[in-house]
């Protein structure tokens, strides 16, 4: 349900998010959190911006310590194609980095430095960072964790044998604690703010009308930007991007059939995949969540790159172009695509899918 925040309560939180020092975005987020009466809809709201609060005050105090920039190492650097973060008790993780990945962990350094493993399929690299969800290991060392969450692209979970519905329930909480959802509905909602141009809207909702969506986010004193929605959207998914919650799209892995028809009982749209999972399966299931496409590019010599370049699905032959080289964007000529065995001579915005190869000729 949305908040329904008074108006002095909105136009603080507009400050703070302008704020550029850390001590000024503190004092209004403080502000903020006293401005607006709590209850049953304010709740989750209420855990975000306290723990908002803390991480600042932590922060501030560091670098006063420190008379510099504090160095997160478990805020990993994503490499390679696309970062998956792994999830699960202390000992699946530890055996799937060892079975799936080929890399030796020792459980006591998993405590003292993020584990970063590289798998490679079909020629996409994957960065895998393990990530234990386990309260054997303490509340202090679980918080580190937490950093490994917010660069990743997916998050796999992998489930427990026993007492596995629990598990994912306190999980999703762990989850929330760090202003995290995990994608279920696949829905998408973005706002990227501009300068000027007014609140510009792509897509459609059918439950919410283009102008109900402006007059709302004016209301948060957003008057400027472009809103990228989707057909399931709500003013409360509008509500929870403004206060910074992060959508994260995830893979269960299960042991067997029963697990799935419980968890699906509770998570209907989440994807599933047994535990025993042929790794191209698994590649084809991260690109159709992330909703991207491979695509191959071949020089004038005929050799075909080894690894494609990565881009969302319904992208054309101009987008891949600005990826390659700027100059080879503005002049560019036209293209030669190969699919299915098959060679067309194409213009920049024909679209491309899965698998394309393609040969860009500019002046």
């Amino acid at each position: 349900m949305v908040t329904n925040l008074p108006a002095k309560a909105r136009a603080i939180w507009a400050k703070a998010m302008m704020a550029k020092e850390p001590e000024e975005k503190l004092e209004l987020l403080k502000q903020f959190y006293s401005s607006f009466p709590k209850h049953k809809a304010t709740e989750r709201l209420e855990v975000q911006i306290k723990r908002q609060i803390k991480k600042l005050e932590e922060e501030i105090e560091n670098k006063k310590k420190k008379h510099g920039k504090v160095i997160n190492i478990w805020n990993v650097k994503k490499e390679g194609d696309i970062q998956i973060t792994v999830i699960g008790e202390i000992y699946d993780v530890i055996d799937f980095f060892e079975d799936i990945i080929g890399l030796k962990i020792n459980q006591f350094e998993v405590y003292s430095r993020p584990q970063v493993g590289t798998l490679k399929i079909n020629s996409v690299l994957l960065q895998m960072l393990l990530c234990p969800f386990d309260k054997t290991i303490g509340a202090e060392k679980q918080k580190r964790f937490s950093n490994l969450l917010y660069n990743a692209d997916l998050l796999l979970i992998i489930l427990p044998k026993n007492n596995y519905i629990n598990y994912l329930g306190e999980l999703i909480e762990w989850l929330h604690e760090y202003n995290i959802v995990l994608n279920i509905r696949m829905k998408e909602v973005k706002i990227e703010r501009t300068s000027v141009g007014g609140i510009r809207i792509v897509g459609r909702s059918k439950f919410v009308s283009e102008e109900e969506i402006k007059n709302f986010l004016r209301e948060y004193h957003i008057n400027n930007g472009i809103v990228r929605i989707s057909i399931g959207t709500t003013l409360e998914d509008l509500e929870a991007i403004i206060f910074g919650q992060i959508s994260k799209p995830a893979i269960i892995l299960y042991d067997d059939e029963k697990q799935k028809i419980d968890i699906k009982n509770i998570l209907m749209d989440i994807c599933f995949l047994n535990k025993f999972f042929e790794k191209k399966l698994f590649l084809d299931k991260i690109l159709e969540i992330l909703g991207i496409i491979r695509v191959y590019t071949r020089g004038k010599d005929g050799i075909i790159a080894e690894r494609p370049i990565l881009v969302e699905r319904g992208k054309m032959v101009i987008d891949v172009a600005k990826i390659i080289h700027k100059e080879m964007a503005e002049n560019f000529l036209y293209a030669k695509l190969i699919r299915n065995g098959n060679e067309i001579k194409v213009g920049k915005y024909f679209p491309l899918e899965d698998g394309d190869i393609i040969e860009i000729r500019s002046r």
